[in-house]
């Protein structure tokens, strides 16, 4: 791998760049545990990045296909919940086509091996919700919420605990209070609402946070321009200051910002863990300068220019941290993708390269390369000739 990488170099400077190649590859030991530390850093990275963007990706196609609303109202902060008063507003726009509030709910389910799971359920408006998000529904419908003690399932689960449209199963809520669901009929996409959708009646019979929507999804009616239905919004969300409102496009540049805030927080980190190993890399070029005194004394001697020896201990700097770079990329691509792979599909559906990302650790792999060569290149190019060869 050396040898490949220093053929380009050798053309381009054919003595500073053989002896560089040759200095690399006929130490092959050495030239793998210098470039390991920087190899462990770029695999870490590029496997972050793939995972980071195959997410993003996947979050934006989700969000794409299936988040059908217009508008998206959260509480300012996140830190609270909206009154239901927001969602009641809005409702009563004309400019609005379909409004739904979202509530959350936990509660508990006994399965077959006497063990309890943890259900969360969304409380959503039967009439509005199918129209604001998309859940690819398959059996039943959401009207059917409108009767007491329905829920929608997702088919995957209901599927492996044998359940269909009609059968019912206990749970017990976390306030204590026990009952009976029936299933109203089965979705197959669960990337945004979760697995059970329940009707906002049925959330207030069993719970004291009726009043208290988690976020509020709405949809401009037939024909309203965002130009006109926007300010109408914010009109209507002047009294609730603790409201905010986002677009589509919004929420979704929100989501992606959230995921690329990780990535760079992520690449920051080990950013720090790739300038260290240069710091190898340094103390391995210094210890071959000394190592090889004799050597340099040798090619002074019969012409070799300090410009060009200089050049030789900057070039074989490089060519270890392009192979560095090289091994933790293909280590780090293999680890990102089958680290995708094994998301389920349902929250991580596509696979993303970051082609970026590795032009942009090689760059500056290259330049923290000469960066960490240019003591090790001064202190070989001002040996004393004479003293170098007599040196055993």
């Amino acid at each position: 791998v050396s040898r490949a990488i220093g053929a380009p170099i050798q053309r381009l400077f054919p003595v500073a760049g053989r002896i560089a190649r040759d200095n690399a590859s006929r130490a092959p030991r050495r030239t793998a545990r210098t470039a390991s530390a920087l190899m462990i850093g770029v695999a870490l990275i590029s496997a972050a990045g793939v995972f980071a963007y195959s997410l993003r990706d996947s979050f934006n196609k989700v969000l794409e296909q299936s988040l059908q609303a217009d508008y998206f109202v959260t509480s300012a902060g996140g830190m609270a919940r909206l009154p239901a008063e927001v969602a009641d507003t809005l409702a009563e726009l004309p400019e609005l086509g379909a409004v739904s509030p979202v509530r959350g709910l936990a509660a508990n389910w006994t399965n077959a091996d006497g063990g309890t799971d943890l259900l969360r359920l969304a409380a959503v408006d039967p009439v509005g919700f199918p129209l604001l998000v998309n859940t690819d529904v398959v059996a039943g419908g959401f009207d059917a919420l409108a009767e007491p003690d329905q829920v929608m399932v997702y088919t995957d689960w209901a599927t492996d605990r044998g359940l269909g449209v009609g059968d019912s199963f206990d749970i017990t809520y976390q306030n204590g209070v026990t009952g009976t669901l029936t299933v109203a009929g089965l979705f197959d996409d669960n990337s945004l609402g979760g697995n059970f959708f329940i009707s906002l009646d049925q959330f207030s019979s069993v719970s004291t946070l009726a009043g208290q929507d988690d976020f509020v999804l709405a949809k401009l009616a037939d024909g309203v321009a965002p130009e006109v239905g926007t300010p109408a919004i914010e009109a209507a969300l002047f009294d609730f200051p603790q409201a905010e409102l986002q677009d589509n496009a919004e929420f979704r540049a929100e989501v992606s910002s959230q995921i690329d805030q990780l990535l760079v927080m992520i690449s920051a980190l080990l950013g720090f863990a790739i300038a260290l190993s240069f710091f190898g890399i340094a103390v391995t070029l210094a210890m071959s300068v000394f190592e090889r005194t004799r050597e340099i004394g040798l090619l002074r001697a019969v012409g070799m220019s300090r410009r060009q020896l200089r050049r030789s201990v900057r070039w074989e700097a490089v060519i270890v941290a392009v192979f560095g770079v090289t091994i933790g990329v293909v280590v780090g691509f293999g680890m990102g993708i089958a680290l995708t792979l094994a998301v389920p599909d349902s929250v991580m559906s596509e696979l993303a390269i970051p082609w970026n990302v590795l032009v942009i650790v090689l760059i500056l792999a290259v330049l923290a390369a000469v960066l960490a060569a240019t003591y090790p290149a001064y202190k070989a190019s001002r040996m004393d000739v004479l003293e170098a060869i007599s040196t055993d």
